[in-house]
């Protein structure tokens, strides 16, 4: 029978126990270094997120400024009204004809800055931010908000696109008039005044325009809520 010196047993014992404590100190410590890692990477996602949404909001203040003068313009041209409190009403908000052609014929983008959460999304990062409402915000703002919107922009376009040609069959002075040094803004007011009053059709078309762009407003109010929301989860998660 082999006999083990007591001293061997302590010895190697010992340098057991130290090996172990070295593992599991080292895998603690690495447990950590992930730990701080991912810290660190969920604090950056968050900060990228903040950044983006200042540049949304700078965007769809002015969206939301141009919808609105848009949407007040028309107004004044399709609400009964003597012509000449039309004509000044309209002058003060622009003196430009190119201005008043753009909303009544040309539909305006949607397209806020998204880049940062594309990146996130394309890259995986999104793993790092824990928080479920965070997740949850950004999927109402980026995609079901942002949705409606849009739609409503693409609705407007296709409205806009079809009755170009019956604009410039029927009242191509509408469409002349706007290049023509010779025709004054107060004259360009009075030749469209005429053109919508005495057209039914083109009232109609230029009434759903109105439509869209009241629709538009709506959605863009309720995205910019999500993403206050947005910015209020987020804040709440760094502080």
């Amino acid at each position: 029978m082999i006999k083990i010196d007591k001293k061997y047993i302590i010895k190697y014992s010992f340098e057991f126990i130290v090996i172990v404590l070295g593992i599991s100190v080292s895998f603690w410590l690495n447990e950590i270094s992930i730990d701080n890692q991912n810290e660190g990477e969920r604090v950056k996602v968050l900060n990228s997120l903040m950044m983006e949404i200042q540049e949304i909001r700078n965007y769809t203040n002015e969206r939301e400024n141009t919808w609105e003068t848009d949407l007040n313009l028309l107004s004044l041209l399709l609400t009964p009204q003597n012509i000449n409190s039309r004509i000044d009403s309209i002058l003060k908000i622009t003196t430009s004809k190119s201005r008043i052609e753009t909303f009544l014929v040309i539909y305006r983008v949607f397209e806020p800055p998204m880049n940062r959460y594309y990146s996130i999304i394309n890259s995986g990062d999104l793993r790092f931010v824990k928080s479920n409402k965070i997740k949850e915000v950004l999927s109402r703002l980026h995609n079901t908000s942002f949705s409606y919107v849009e739609t409503t922009v693409e609705y407007e376009k296709q409205l806009k696109q079809s009755f170009l040609p019956f604009i410039a069959q029927n009242h191509p002075n509408t469409i002349i008039a706007r290049d023509d040094d010779n025709i004054s803004m107060k004259e360009y007011i009075r030749i469209l005044s005429d053109a919508i009053e005495k057209d039914i059709k083109l009232k109609a078309n230029f009434t759903m325009v109105k439509r869209y762009l009241e629709y538009k407003l709506n959605f863009l109010k309720l995205y910019v809520i999500i993403l206050e929301d947005l910015e209020s989860e987020i804040n709440q998660v760094l502080e």
